[in-house]
């Protein structure tokens, strides 16, 4: 059981990380995950990632439902929901430092690439979610997070401020939820995984609150700059982490 210090520094950082996922519909995960390793087993570590971003996830799309492109979210359901099953079952049986690794890499190139003449805005198109969602749920069902993965296409696509924010966290919400059938059917939901996911699912929920109302100042042109830092920053923690 983490004592009450470790419970709070993780309730500080999961309100911290939620307010700036809140604001740019990802990255949270990203920085719980590694507190959360660092008191636990990546077993119990996994399942309450997966909880604390399904509420955190459900609380921005509900904020910013009006700005959600429903033609994204439905080819990413396609794709993202069965893959993000079968993805959390290899986590079960599976280590991942090598995929978190490449996936670190891979974020960094499509941050740079997007700043090249061979951008992946020329003649994106609502097909290539199909694929975004796939990559999303193997990322999310194998690593814990996934925003990463579809914010460049999001960005690409034109997609800012609440379009953005509704857009990717139906996305995160969507690889989230077949998650939890295979932790539960795996026993991996113990008291305590219940319990910090219980102190951190509330702490993201004040996140994404006081983040939805912090994005709506947030002009356009800061948005993307915020999000490409964001991405940058993400990549090299998953490098580091392994």
């Amino acid at each position: 059981m983490i004592d009450p210090v470790e419970m709070t520094t993780l309730a500080v950082v999961t309100f911290l990380a939620f307010t700036i996922a809140g604001v740019t519909g990802f990255g949270g995960g990203l920085f719980v995950m590694p507190v959360l390793l660092l008191m636990m087993e990546p077993r119990e570590a996994g399942p309450i990632i997966g909880l604390v971003q399904l509420v955190a996830a459900a609380s921005r799309t509900g904020l910013n439902w009006e700005g959600i492109s429903w033609p994204i979210v439905k080819r990413l359901a396609l794709t993202s929901l069965p893959i993000a099953a079968a993805a959390s079952y290899l986590f079960v049986v599976t280590p991942a430092p090598i995929f978190t690794r490449i996936f670190g890499v891979l974020l960094l190139i499509m941050v740079a690439q997007a700043h090249t003449p061979w951008s992946i805005s020329k003649g994106i198109g609502l097909r290539t979610f199909l694929f975004v969602g796939a990559a999303n749920g193997l990322v999310s069902g194998y690593l814990g997070p996934s925003g990463p993965v579809g914010a460049p296409f999001y960005l690409a696509y034109g997609l800012t401020g609440v379009a953005f924010v509704g857009t990717s966290s139906a996305g995160i919400l969507m690889t989230q939820l077949p998650k939890i059938p295979v932790f539960a059917g795996n026993h991996l939901f113990s008291a305590q995984v219940l319990l910090i996911s219980a102190v951190a699912g509330v702490m993201s929920f004040g996140g994404s609150l006081l983040g939805n109302r912090i994005s709506g100042k947030l002009p356009e042109r800061w948005f993307r700059l915020v999000v490409e830092a964001l991405l940058v920053l993400s990549g090299i923690v998953l490098i580091i982490r392994g």
